[in-house]
């Protein structure tokens, strides 16, 4: 356990490093875009006990996205706005009021508050790191009877940008989900996802 908190330490370490990386190269024309629209889909196998308090959930999602360059730091390093509407989220984890019984739970949301800051070192590699938050509703109370069925939800990703041309981006990356009802339920037991996800989007 150790040596894994090691090696993600070193792992986000590297990371930020070549985030903030000047790079030589020269612009390429999908900097100069400013609005970007994308889909996106990512499957979490297990859920963790970090935030959240369920455990060994297998999470699916599906969203559209939206971005805007609000800020450049310089000519390669960007800050965006983005906002993510989720049709689909789908939950399948030991409901723990019903002696551990496997269920599935879905439900849609909306993520209007998120940013991302982005480093273009190459049309093949330019990575990012993002933060977002919103609201889900589910179909019923999550993850408990005593829970409620809106919550609400915040992520960080890490991800890599790969420019295709000058009008398709396509991104891979990791993302922690964290879903709660904020204590607003009479139980908040939360769950916590580990997303790799992919996005394909258009400038």
């Amino acid at each position: 356990m150790k040596f894994k908190t090691q090696a993600f330490f070193c792992s986000f370490i590297i990371f930020f490093s070549l985030l903030f990386f000047q790079p030589l190269k020269a612009q390429s024309h999908s900097f100069e875009k400013k609005i970007r629209w994308s889909v996106w889909g990512g499957y979490s196998a297990n859920s963790i006990r970090f935030l959240g308090k369920t455990e060994q959930s297998q999470t699916q999602i599906f969203a559209f996205g939206f971005q805007k360059a609000i800020k450049t730091y310089s000519p390669n390093k960007r800050l965006w706005y983005t906002a993510d509407i989720i049709p689909y989220i789908q939950f399948d984890y030991p409901k723990r009021d019903e002696n551990n019984r496997r269920v599935s739970r879905s439900g849609f949301g909306l993520s209007p508050v998120g940013f991302s800051l982005s480093n273009f070192i190459s049309n093949w590699y330019a990575p990012y790191f993002q933060t977002t938050g919103g609201i889900i509703y589910m179909e019923d109370n999550f993850p408990t009877d005593q829970a409620r069925s809106l919550n609400f939800t915040f992520d960080i990703t890490i991800a890599n940008s790969f420019t295709i041309n000058q009008f398709a981006i396509i991104a891979i990356g990791y993302k922690f989900h964290h879903i709660s009802n904020a204590q607003t339920g009479l139980e908040n037991p939360g769950l916590d996802s580990n997303f790799l996800f992919l996005t394909f989007s258009i400038q």
